[in-house]
């Protein structure tokens, strides 16, 4: 499984904002957020789903609902 750590880049959305109006390093196009949308993608797919999930390998240590595996 993997987690998702933002940000990714060099740069910040937010970051953006503080810029002045008609800067064009302002202007946030499409491409810029594919990268984002990607790792998020694989981020949540790689997650077991809650509602019958299936386990592979071996599970070592740790408590699932108050029991010990």
């Amino acid at each position: 499984m993997s987690d998702y750590s933002y940000p990714q880049t060099d740069f910040t959305f937010g970051e953006r904002d503080g810029l002045a109006p008609g800067n064009t390093e302002k202007t946030i196009k499409g491409a810029d957020f594919d990268p984002e949308f990607e790792l998020l993608a694989t981020s949540v797919n790689s997650k077991l789903n809650i509602e019958d999930p299936a386990f592979t390998g071996i599970m070592d240590g740790g408590t699932i609902d108050g029991g010990t595996f």
